[in-house]
Parts: C-alpha cells; sequence; structure tokens
C-alpha cells in the first residue's frame, strides 16, 4: 500500500497556489499596461492636433525637427502599442520633443481645457474644471455678499469678521483671474486644483490675522470723522483693514514671501 506524504502535498498544493496568484498578478500587471499605452495613444494625439492648429507659436529646435514628422506622429499615436519595438522607440522619442516643445500645454491640460459639445451643464457639472469654477463662483459671491449685507444692515456681522471675509474675497478674485489666463492658454492643470484650495485658506488666514495688529490701521472712530454722511455705516468697520486684508489675499505669495525671508535671517 502506498502512503501520501502529506508535507509534500502541501508542498505542491502551496506552489500550485503560488503560481496561480502569481498568474494572476501578471494578468493584472498586463491589463495595467495596456491601458496606459491607451493613455499615452490617446495623449499623443491631443498633443499632436494641438501643434497642428498651434504649428506658429511652437518652436522645436533644429537638431530635433530632423527626427520629428508631425504626419508620422499622428499616424503611430493612432496605431500604438501595435507597432513594432524600432517604431515604438521612435514614437516615444517623437512624443518627449513634442512635449518638450509645448512647454506647459500637455495632454492633460488640453483634455481638462476641450470643449466637449455636450452643453453648458455638462461641462459645469460633469467635469472637474467646470465643478472648480462653480465652487469658486459660489465662495466668492458668498463673501461679497456677506460684506455688502454687513454694510446695508450696519455692520451686522462681528467687526474681527471682515478682515477674513476681504481676505478671502481677494483670494478669490486672484485665483479667478489666474485660471482665466490658463483656461485662455490651455495650461490649466486639474492636479493643481488641490494647491489653489491651499491658496484660498492660506489667503484667509493672511488677511484675517491683521486683526492681531490693530495699531497698524487707523481707527474707527477716526474713519467715521471722515465720512459724516454716513457715520453708523462705518462705526465698527475699519477700511483700512478690511482693503490690507483684500490686498494680502489677492498677494498672498509676496505675504509669505516676506515671512520666510524674516524667518530666514533670524536663522
Amino acid at each position: 500500500m502506498n502512503f501520501i506524504n502529506v508535507e509534500e502535498f502541501d508542498k505542491e498544493e502551496e506552489k500550485e497556489i503560488k503560481k496561480e496568484e502569481l498568474s494572476e498578478e501578471d494578468k493584472k500587471r498586463a491589463k495595467e499596461i495596456k491601458e496606459e499605452q491607451k493613455i499615452l495613444a490617446t495623449n499623443a494625439w491631443h498633443l499632436a492636433r494641438y501643434y497642428i492648429e498651434h504649428d506658429y507659436e511652437i518652436e522645436i529646435k533644429e537638431k530635433e525637427k530632423e527626427k520629428f514628422d508631425i504626419g508620422d506622429f499622428l499616424v503611430c499615436s493612432e496605431l500604438y502599442p501595435n507597432l513594432e519595438e524600432n517604431q515604438r522607440k521612435a514614437f516615444i522619442r517623437q512624443y518627449a520633443i513634442l512635449e518638450k516643445a509645448t512647454k506647459n500645454v500637455t495632454a492633460r491640460t488640453l483634455v481638462a481645457t476641450r470643449i466637449h459639445g455636450q452643453g453648458f451643464f455638462h461641462a459645469i457639472f460633469g467635469t472637474s474644471v467646470g465643478k472648480y469654477l462653480l465652487f469658486l463662483a459660489i465662495i466668492t459671491v458668498t463673501f461679497l455678499s456677506l460684506l455688502i449685507v454687513n454694510i446695508v444692515t450696519e455692520n451686522i456681522l462681528p467687526t474681527i469678521l471682515i478682515p477674513f471675509l476681504a481676505a478671502g474675497l481677494g483670494t478669490c478674485v486672484f485665483l479667478l483671474r489666474i485660471t482665466q489666463e490658463k483656461l485662455s492658454t490651455r495650461q490649466f492643470d486639474p492636479a493643481f486644483i488641490p494647491s489653489q484650495l491651499i491658496r484660498l485658506s492660506l489667503g484667509i488666514l493672511a488677511g484675517g490675522s491683521i486683526v492681531l495688529f490693530p495699531d497698524l490701521v487707523a481707527s474707527s472712530a477716526t474713519i467715521a470723522k471722515e465720512i459724516p454722511a454716513h457715520p453708523a455705516l462705518f462705526s465698527n468697520i475699519s477700511i483700512e483693514q478690511g482693503t490690507l486684508a483684500f490686498v494680502l489675499g489677492y498677494a498672498v505669495d509676496i505675504f509669505y514671501s516676506l515671512l520666510d525671508n524674516i524667518g530666514g535671517k533670524i536663522k
């Protein structure tokens, strides 16, 4: 009678299981590579189209021009990755040349700023750029409305909140302006939206921090005397504080650069 060696059987079973696991991992990895190749081909197609439309603005160095042909590149972008090895290498080199020439305009920015042709509501609610712009518009109107309501209702809001609101409004104005410039040149990258939101927070903190230094601005009593027609509207609000907070929110980079310089000198 032949007895089965249990230990050897368990080892063989473990090997088979590992083979199955490895094969599943290999399949998953192959699928990921295939998806990345499709993304690369799509990105190349977008860059090629942008180059054709703006070839008068894009400059490629003379040495690299010899290696680059937009027609071949566009055809390869449609066939990739179903190309021979030499063709794939040449395609990747041409892609690098084109991406270097377009500078801040990348495939991701082109996809983010393209016109989808699916209507206004899709552009606003169906895209990351649209949602970001909607958020900026809402928060800008909110800051502005609160400041207006505070003046009309004779300072219903606590005075300490005014610099924060003014700073928030200043930061929003800056973000809207810079976003408009990036969108018009097709350089807006949704990957930088989180950094823009961080800038909004920093701007509000920078502008609002002036409430900690009341001696830097004129007193509200002085302002009320300067505007005798409507002293009640300005009795509890400092115009200098609001203006300075707005400027700090708008130019928050200068404020923090100044702090960094001071910190560097102290070290």
